[in-house]
């Protein structure tokens, strides 16, 4: 394995913070990052900034992309589609119970956004679409995307598109307790993050029950109901990236507290489409918070950005995984 990039996205600046970055990969070495910005997480001024890097390794300074609308804006996720064409998804407003779900369009590989614009005109779900990992296309040419709700219990879903992104159909909820919604508040899950296999449509997600919880469908429509593996997780995000070979890439926190420490950040391998992992390495151990991994692998690479102490976004690039 060999680190071909490691570096920060953004300057560190005192009094502003950033979290939950996403990007996609442009090529010739050029990659576009996301990631809300300000002074504080759920603060008014928070907006969704991005930076470009460049094929010598420099980033862009960061740019505000969303409006300046008197809300926070939070958790961008990027997703590319055929076309070539650019979207952004991100959650707006306060508390998360609440969010919207606003999107931006990019026809110039994210140089510049069309106008903001509902994702689902009138939705009070709590937000539709990718709530914080990247939404994948399937072999047959539909996009699927895992959202989140947060109003009480944490349950998840699955948004999918046969129409390039235009129109959405939802999935039923997914629990992994019974009984009344309220007895269970702030615990559930959350964020889920998608790959295909042959026989099937899979997710992992984010728990408040110190591990990770998995679903599957035969064809992204119906999900069986969550069960856990055995995969620690310290209610914080987790990413992974589906290779080529079959191997499954796991980015996370192998910590079981709820809420627990958010170091260290690492990298599992899965050799069985993900039913069990083997760690594979840290991509650090410094004390300190290193949270909300987002991978892609192209071309024999593996891209990793990560949250930095919430003071910059950390962005790797591994070759021979």
């Amino acid at each position: 394995m060999k680190i071909t990039a490691n570096e920060f996205v953004l300057p560190i600046i005192e009094g502003k913070e950033c979290h939950a970055s996403h990007f996609v990969l442009l090529g010739g070495g050029e990659v576009f990052c996301v990631y809300f910005y300000g002074s504080r997480e759920g603060q008014n001024d928070v907006r969704i900034f991005g930076s470009r890097r460049f094929p010598d390794g420099s980033w862009s300074a960061p740019t505000a992309i969303s409006e300046d609308d008197g809300q926070p804006h939070w958790n961008p996720v990027l997703f590319r589609r055929s076309d070539g064409t650019v979207i952004l998804f991100y959650k707006v407003g306060k508390p998360i119970a609440d969010w919207k779900t606003v999107c931006k369009i990019s026809y110039d590989n994210c140089e510049s956004w069309s106008e903001s614009f509902e994702m689902i005109e009138g939705d009070e779900s709590g937000g539709r679409g990718p709530v914080r990992n990247k939404a994948i296309y399937l072999s047959n040419g539909s996009i699927i995307a895992g959202g989140s709700t947060e109003k009480g219990e944490w349950k998840c879903f699955f948004d999918r598109s046969d129409d390039g992104a235009k129109s959405w159909q939802r999935s039923r909820d997914l629990r992994i307790f019974e009984g009344n919604s309220e007895d269970f508040n702030k615990r559930g899950i959350i964020q889920p993050t998608l790959w295909e296999s042959s026989d099937g449509v899979h997710a992992l997600m984010r728990s408040s029950e110190g591990v990770v919880y998995r679903t599957d469908s035969p064809d992204g429509n119906a999900w069986c109901d969550p069960y856990p593996i055995d995969m620690p997780n310290n209610n914080s995000g987790i990413d992974l990236a589906s290779l080529e070979d079959g191997r499954i890439i796991l980015c996370c926190n192998p910590v079981s507290d709820n809420w627990g420490k958010r170091s260290p950040i690492s990298l599992f391998e899965s050799l069985d489409d993900g039913k069990s992992f083997k760690f594979l390495t840290h991509l650090t151990t410094m004390q300190g918070e290193y949270s909300y991994p987002a991978l892609r692998y192209e071309d024999g690479r593996l891209h990793i950005s990560y949250t930095w102490n919430r003071k910059t976004v950390q962005y790797f690039c591994l070759e021979g995984i």
